[in-house]
């Protein structure tokens, strides 16, 4: 008997109390609340911080293309330059450019055998470094 009551009282200290239900209820709403908001502003800056890197990366490429560009007419109008000068010195045009061509030639085998190391990974290192730089501002600034 003595074990029968004690079982009783022990399912009913365990038992949910309606009124301190009710007091609760409030409190769990509100957390419920505020946790939705936290995981919506959390969403909020994720979408931010992509945007922004993506406008970072396309700024990049963009003004890296301007300079690429600028680059390729410099370097135009010099293999021009560079082609009438040596058709005078070899008083034949088509020498002339033919020896710029083979410049250009020698240039492209090099390049085409170190391209891996020249280009790609300066690029990658680069679109790297542009993604990561707000990241370490934030870490020396904190």
């Amino acid at each position: 008997m003595l074990l029968l009551t004690m079982i009783s009282k022990r399912k009913r200290m365990f038992q949910p109390n309606p009124d301190t239900m009710i007091e609760k209820s409030p409190v769990i709403s509100e957390l419920r609340q505020l946790i939705t908001e936290y995981f919506d502003a959390r969403l909020k800056l994720i979408k931010l911080e992509t945007f922004e890197k993506i406008a970072k990366v396309t700024a990049v490429l963009f003004s890296s293309l301007v300079v690429a560009l600028l680059g390729f007419f410099l370097l135009f109008f010099l293999s021009m330059s560079l082609g009438f000068y040596l058709g005078k010195v070899f008083e034949s045009m088509a020498l002339g450019f033919l020896a710029v061509t083979g410049l250009y030639l020698i240039l492209f085998v090099l390049v085409l055998f170190m391209k891996k190391d020249l280009m790609e990974n300066f690029l990658i290192e680069r679109i790297i470094g542009e993604l990561t730089k707000k990241e370490d501002d934030d870490e020396q600034a904190g």
